[in-house]
């Protein structure tokens, strides 16, 4: 068992978190492998007060450099590092796995909301999910915390400035980049540009929205619209009156930033890769194939890549890379399906990009015997490779039998449509090994937004 240590002290969102759950009376693990209700006592009362001002909570915590046995459920008495760790340092993947997509939207929400205002606690983000998950808001903690140091270094004073939400802004500006995008033939705004914020000068707005209309105005896709949008966009961020920022969650007390797509400048990825080990699970349990996980040979480094949804369901699966391999192992997000479309056409193969292959009315409707039998061609394939970790071997008279309970199992019919789309790409990269490094190169790069046609932004991850 881990226990918190004095090195631990330090980190608020711990305390946070554990006051968050003495107040939700969630039962909480120490030394002795028991879980105990603790009760909110004058000492607990005076930890919420402080709970993110380490200079008074260590003083609860740790008067006299003793640690106080504050945490008490009537009959026994313990310290914070009577506390088991675990549950706390772990609760990030597990709440974003449960939560998904309502977590992420919340976290970026309260995380523009941070640009402007402190928030020390859950009730300060004003969005429920966090005030009725505290792992979450500890998981989100350092995120709310050290953004804006993060964008004061690049912006300065922000006293100066507009902060535009892309997702929730109706102003002029939205408006002008809805209007370039439309005339630019792009459908989704993340696909050119996937910045969350613009920072706009107050005194510069007027002046900012009519000379990206005018570029709007005066050209066509055919002779340079977007490049000329994507050139201005930079223009204006070196006369330091426009900044497109992505905002990515931080799981560290250091924000590092990224300036990509730098007109003329761009960098794309070029690294020897290997496939280090793909794991398959062809059974009804879980929601993906497996994680797929490659060497980058020349930082030593791992990427991984999972297909899965965006939220689970009975739908398209989306290809996403976790950790691009690079010193930093940023998470880069999704890979478009447009770039997926593209690599895997050269090829002569393609992505499962319908819902139609499985069957839109009832789960499986469609999916026939043939395609019963290319799955299992697929899935045979896949597991004779010596770099792929097969959970279960499963016969063919086994995967049948599967089919045909997700036909009247929506449960294991939402599984199964992913984990089927999983192990077509997966299969793909099986059959195209000795293509592997310029194959995930461009999906990479696609994950990144690296592109001449896509905007210059900067990312704070």
């Amino acid at each position: 068992m881990a226990l918190f240590s004095k090195a631990d002290l330090p980190k608020s969102k711990y305390i946070i978190s554990i006051v968050a759950k003495i107040k939700k009376g969630t039962k909480i693990k120490v030394k002795d492998g028991k879980s105990y209700s603790f009760k909110k006592t004058k000492d607990i009362d005076m930890l919420e007060k402080v709970q993110s001002n380490f200079q008074k909570y260590s003083k609860i915590l740790y008067p006299n450099n003793r640690y106080a046995p504050i945490f008490v459920d009537g009959k026994n008495y313990f310290t914070f590092t009577d506390i088991d760790k675990a549950p706390f340092s772990g609760m990030g993947g597990q709440s974003r796995n449960a939560l998904g997509k309502k977590l992420a939207d919340a976290g970026e929400l309260a995380t523009v909301m941070s640009l402007r205002k402190n928030i020390e606690n859950a009730k300060d983000t004003g969005q429920s999910i966090f005030k009725d998950n505290p792992d979450a808001f500890a998981d989100w903690y350092n995120t709310f915390q050290y953004t804006r140091p993060a964008v004061k270094k690049i912006v300065g004073s922000l006293n100066n400035f507009d902060i535009i939400h892309d997702a929730t802004d109706k102003s002029n500006f939205g408006t002008t980049i809805k209007a370039f995008l439309n005339k630019a033939n792009i459908s989704k705004q993340d696909s050119w540009n996937p910045a969350d914020v613009y920072i706009i000068s107050k005194n510069a707005r007027v002046k900012i929205i009519n000379d990206l209309k005018k570029i709007i105005d005066t050209y066509s896709v055919s002779d340079g619209l977007i490049n000329m949008f994507n050139d201005k966009l930079y223009k204006l961020y070196k006369k330091k009156v426009l900044y497109p920022i992505s905002l990515k969650q931080l799981i560290s007390e250091k924000a590092n930033v990224d300036y990509t797509n730098v007109p003329g400048q761009t960098k794309v990825s070029d690294y020897d890769i290997e496939i280090a080990k793909f794991n398959c699970n062809l059974t009804p349990e879980g929601k993906e194939i497996g994680l797929f996980t490659f060497n980058n040979k020349d930082t030593k480094k791992q990427i991984n890549l999972q297909v899965r949804g965006f939220p689970h369901g009975y739908g398209t699966a989306q290809t996403e890379i976790t950790s691009d391999g690079t010193p930093t192992g940023g998470r880069l997000g999704k890979i478009p399906t447009k770039v997926v479309d593209s690599v895997m056409s050269q090829y002569k193969d393609a992505r499962i990009s319908s819902i139609r292959y499985f069957g839109a009315g009832k789960p499986f409707s469609d999916f026939d015997e043939n395609k019963c039998k290319e799955t299992y061609k697929m899935y045979e394939t896949v597991i004779k490779d010596s770099k792929v970790f097969n959970e279960k071997k499963l016969s063919y008279k086994e995967f049948v039998k599967i089919i045909d309970v997700a036909k009247a199992n929506m449960d294991v019919a939402e599984n199964m449509v992913m984990k089927i789309q999983g192990l077509k790409i997966m299969c793909f990269f099986i059959k195209n090994k000795k293509d592997l490094s310029s194959i995930m190169n461009k999906m990479i790069n696609g994950a990144k937004k690296i592109d001449d046609s896509n905007g210059f932004f900067i990312k704070i991850y």
